[in-house]
């Protein structure tokens, strides 16, 4: 007997959907550390960088609160960034003591090279996804993510 989507609750169907994306998030974890580590970053120094993107200057205790990790791991891996001279570390003028992470240039240079990098890896690996239907599921995790309430 088959079965049509039309006759699933809709909360069912959408339950369906939260379980393949666990499933996906699973699967993409160590994809994902793989192809970054590919395009020259860490997956933690490539999030750190993406928060410092979307932030701007900011201290280590707010990046580790934006990651849901601790204020040491964080701290080492702005550590190694700034080793890499991808991130400095400036006076932060509401602060004495917690300085704020600042992106330079060649850390800006970076890491638009290893998405450009990574993207390629993916494209290379999925390269029969439609990309109308991949927007469209885009929107729709979007849609649910912000409908729901956070933490």
């Amino acid at each position: 007997m088959t079965s049509h989507v039309s006759e699933i609750k809709p909360g069912k169907i959408i339950h369906n959907l939260f379980l393949e994306v666990f499933a996906l998030h699973d699967v993409l974890f160590g994809i994902m550390d793989k192809v970054h580590e590919q395009a020259g970053l860490a997956t933690s120094q490539h999030k750190v960088i993406l928060v410092l993107t979307h932030t701007g200057p900011v201290t280590v205790p707010d990046i580790a609160d934006r990651l849901g990790v601790s204020r040491q791991f964080v701290q080492t891996v702005c550590n190694q960034l700034s080793s890499r001279g991808f991130l400095q570390f400036i006076d932060n003028p509401r602060h004495k003591r917690s300085k704020l992470a600042v992106l330079t240039d060649p850390g800006r240079t970076a890491f638009q090279a290893a998405q450009q990098k990574e993207n390629e890896i993916i494209e290379r690996a999925l390269p029969d996804l439609d990309p109308e239907k991949t927007a469209q599921a885009c929107r729709l995790l979007k849609t649910i993510r912000q409908s729901l309430p956070s933490g």
